[in-house]
């Protein structure tokens, strides 16, 4: 008699175990998933501010949390976030960190030319255009990490670059002391 209560027991909880985790495929548990992205800054123990970035649910429940390492001390940000789609880009000085929006977790790491300041904008295919407050280079980056080409503004003597925007096939970057905008056409692919 005790060994059928010990089978119908076990029984019991595998049976309760596959219905919470096909529920939790179905989406049943919707309230553990992020929906949205809010940043703050968080005196850490060197004394430095660092962006902290977290993933909320719809009921502004706190489901995940990341912090930057790289510290927020100089005139630019030295990191910044942009979330797209289902994912979230944490630019953490030269550093790229993919997470997915749901659960935080990291997708993908690669390294990146731009330190400070960075201006993002994405095409259609999820390739990545970066330029930087201090930096006159604009990068084309697959989704991969890997740099397709670059492109260059100081023939102009711009610089403060402040804002990158993607449309149609032209990336457009604007500056803070000249109402003059670079572009940088997708078809001109100047390869590094």
């Amino acid at each position: 008699m005790k060994k059928m209560k010990y089978i119908l027991l076990i029984a019991m909880l595998s049976a309760g175990f596959c219905f919470t985790a096909k529920a939790q495929e179905k989406g049943i548990y919707a309230s553990q998933k992020a929906v949205k992205v809010k940043k703050h800054y968080k005196i850490g123990k060197d004394r430095a501010s660092h962006l902290v970035i977290s993933g909320y649910n719809k009921k502004n429940k706190k489901i995940w949390s990341h912090k930057a390492k790289a510290k927020e001390e100089y005139q630019v940000y030295l990191a910044t976030y942009k979330k797209r789609k289902n994912k979230v880009y944490l630019f953490d000085g030269k550093n790229l960190k993919i997470y997915r929006l749901s659960n935080g977790k990291k997708l993908k790491q690669f390294k990146i030319p731009i330190a400070a300041g960075h201006n993002i904008a994405f095409d259609s295919k999820d390739n990545l255009y970066l330029s930087g407050y201090f930096n006159d280079d604009v990068y084309k980056i697959d989704a991969k990490g890997k740099i397709i080409w670059k492109s260059s503004a100081k023939e102009f003597g711009l610089a403060d670059a402040y804002g990158l925007k993607y449309k149609k096939g032209v990336v457009t970057q604007y500056y803070e002391v000249s109402p003059r905008l670079f572009q940088v056409l997708c078809k001109h692919k100047k390869l590094i």
